[in-house]
């Protein structure tokens, strides 16, 4: 009991202070913010950030100082030192100060990022509102100009050096890109965490210029196009061209073009290319001609029918997906171009092919033709009815999946889900036959864009350009046209069709006219026409190049340029002539 007491009469002391005194500070290092000889004040400023071309800026660093001495900001219940704005340039930095400091201190907001140049405002005393505990400040928009730094000269480098190693075949382009997306990221981290002048992006920025979009478009309709090869459908096709052109071999080589380009435009057509190439070089060692002759019309068919869908040529995919275009639209606008050039195309090819296809064999060879028509044949009835089944609704949910606000790539994955569940393939083999390689490809590309934008290189081409054309949509139509079929037909078009697509929907935006949307028509004409130039210009063209090199027949760069040249500019001639037509019709 006297221990009881002893205990007890201290805690009851202990008990009666604290309920007497209860804002006195119980221990030093914690005091109670009601012993402040001011009520606290909340300052909540609001404003906007903007580049040069008056695109938000996503991720700025915002800070208020305080008689230019950082003071920490409350945001979203958590203090920091900064707060960064949203993906629409927008920040909201709240500030918990003093009634005295609001009276008699200085405020000043700085904003900063990486590749920009650092603005701090003016004292915004004058723009406060508000009363008793709560107060606002609305700043005017805010514009950060690109600055000259180590991060721009190094990301342009790592890209101009990524494109000459696959533009002259020194490695694989999967090799090369990766090696230019470490590149920047590696960059980034080594040397721009000590100094912001190196700093081109983060990882996590990296993953957001990932167009997955694209990627599970391509990745679904590779399964598909992989399925409905299995079945002997290509072969099977090929065979009846052969039974069609009833022994010519210029009414073959049309049959094949046809064919080719509407597959092309429906299906992937570097797949496309991949399966007709090696049973063309068996109809043409049976005809007794050479497999170019056929080849090289199927592939230049196949890069113009491909421009007809959003789906048919990987650079139409990142154009539909970055753009936000429907699949109705795009074929609205490119399938009538597709069919005239396709026309153009089997003219052209005539004039050049014609002694080639005069030497056709009398007597074809039987082991040839036996052969042929072994593997000709479709093996599997079952699957392939129900892949065609399939194909006929994804086709259907293509033209109307707008209605549905459904993007494309949901569509072929529908598509290539309900396949893999009907018909059952092994997931190991499907898997296998997804071509990897080229989504990392078109992942590590996307990340080396991202850092391009980041560093302000497109900002700077977008701003050069619009300064060139001015006010003219015409002009830069037709500059969007030429410049692009031109770069495409020295650089792989997808990487090109990347780089550039910013810098249209900068123009888009700057030139007047509702009509401006057509530049994205131009882009996909000059990247997709212009790839047909040369053989390194797009990939089903290195593809085929592949398949006849690994068959003993070498197609030479001036061999190509025969034909690819004068193919590329009447299919460029035919619609810079609509648009200019289309033009002066509009506005006169």
């Amino acid at each position: 009991m006297k221990l009881m007491r002893c205990i007890g009469l201290p805690l009851l002391v202990l008990l009666t202070v604290l309920i007497l005194f209860p804002t006195s500070s119980v221990a030093e290092g914690f005091p109670s913010h009601e012993t402040k000889s001011s009520r606290e004040i909340t300052l909540t400023i609001l404003g906007r950030v903007v580049n040069t071309q008056g695109i938000p800026i996503e991720k700025a660093k915002i800070r208020v100082l305080l008689d230019r001495k950082e003071q920490p900001i409350h945001h979203n219940d958590a203090i920091t030192a900064f707060v960064l704005s949203r993906s629409d340039g927008v920040y909201i930095a709240k500030v918990h100060i003093s009634q005295e400091a609001l009276e008699e201190a200085t405020f000043v907001v700085e904003i900063s990022k990486p590749g920009f140049q650092k603005i701090q405002s003016v004292d915004i005393r004058d723009l406060l509102t508000g009363s008793g505990e709560a107060f606002y400040a609305q700043l005017p928009e805010i514009t950060l100009p690109r600055v000259n730094n180590q991060a721009l000269v190094l990301a342009t480098g790592i890209f101009i050096l990524v494109i000459g190693i696959i533009s002259f075949n020194l490695m694989h382009e999967t090799t090369a890109a990766f090696i230019g997306a470490a590149a920047m990221l590696g960059t980034s981290y080594i040397l721009g965490s000590h100094n912001p002048n190196y700093w081109i992006l983060s990882f996590q920025e990296a993953i957001t210029y990932i167009d997955f979009d694209v990627i599970f478009l391509i990745m679904s309709m590779m399964i598909i196009v992989s399925i409905l090869g299995r079945t002997g459908a290509f072969q099977w096709l090929a065979l009846s061209a052969y039974r069609s052109a009833r022994g010519s071999a210029w009414r073959l080589a049309v049959i094949l073009m046809v064919i080719t380009a509407f597959l092309s435009a429906f299906l992937n057509n570097v797949t496309i290319m991949l399966l007709m190439a090696p049973i063309t070089i068996e109809i043409a060692l049976i005809l007794g001609i050479t497999p170019v002759a056929l080849i090289i019309p199927e592939v230049l068919a196949s890069n113009i029918g491909g421009i007809a869908t959003l789906i048919g040529d990987p650079p139409n995919t990142i154009i539909a997906s970055y753009a936000g275009v429907s699949f109705m639209e795009f074929l609205r606008h490119m399938g009538p171009m597709a069919i005239i050039a396709m026309i153009a195309l089997i003219i052209v090819i005539y004039m050049v092919y014609s002694p080639d296809y005069l030497k056709v064999s009398k007597s074809p060879g039987e082991s040839l033709l036996t052969r042929l028509e072994e593997d000709a044949q479709i093996t599997d009835p079952l699957t392939l009815r129900r892949t065609l089944i399939i194909i006929a609704i994804m086709m259907v949910m293509f033209f109307t999946c707008e209605y549905f606000l459904m993007p494309p790539s949901v569509v072929a994955m529908i598509a290539a889900t309900a396949l893999l569940v009907w018909i059952r393939p092994s997931i190991e083999e499907m898997m296998g036959e997804v071509d990897w390689t080229t989504l990392f490809f078109f992942m590590s590309l996307f990340i080396m864009i991202g850092g391009l934008q980041e560093v302000g290189l497109i900002q700077r081409i977008a701003e050069t350009i619009a300064g060139f054309a001015g006010s003219n949509l015409l002009l830069a139509t037709i500059t969007v046209i030429w410049v692009s079929a031109l770069a495409s037909a020295f650089i792989n078009n997808i990487p090109f069709t990347a780089a550039v697509l910013p810098i249209v929907t900068y123009l888009m935006i700057t030139l007047p006219g509702e009509g401006n949307f057509v530049l994205l028509w131009a882009l996909s004409l000059g990247a997709n026409f212009g790839g047909n130039a040369t053989y390194i210009g797009s990939a089903p063209n290195v593809v085929s190049i592949g398949v006849l090199d690994r068959a003993g027949y070498r197609v030479t760069f001036g061999g190509w340029l025969r034909v690819g040249i004068p193919v590329t500019i009447i299919t460029l001639l035919i619609p810079t002539l609509w648009i200019v037509l289309r033009y002066f019709y509009l506005h006169f």
